[in-house]
């Protein structure tokens, strides 16, 4: 958790587990909020077999801190990123880029 205050801008990636967040990351995420993590940029990519459920409830998560800007649309992949999200991931990668620039 620690090596998130050192960020301004963090990608946040679940896999869906037990239709929530896989447990590291839901720890991780709990542990931030209980830390007063605040003030921060953040993208999601979720992950999931079938009914991926990770990136909605990260975002929940997300919106009770302070704030927390996520940064567009989430990723949602379906166990590996197919040829059609290169685009996808490139475009949250320049999304990214733009945003650190303007800081």
């Amino acid at each position: 958790a620690s090596e998130c205050f050192r960020y301004s801008h963090v990608v946040l990636a679940s896999s869906t587990y037990n239709a929530g967040i896989f447990t590291p990351m839901e720890d991780l995420l709990h542990d931030l909020k209980a830390h007063a993590w605040q003030n921060r940029t953040v993208a999601i990519i979720e992950n999931g077999t079938w009914a991926a459920q990770s990136g909605k409830q990260m975002r929940t998560l997300l919106e009770e801190m302070k704030n927390i800007t996520i940064l567009g649309e989430d990723i949602s992949l379906k166990s590996a990123m197919k040829e059609n999200q290169v685009e996808d991931m490139k475009f949250l990668a320049d999304l990214i880029a733009v945003n650190l620039n303007n800081e």
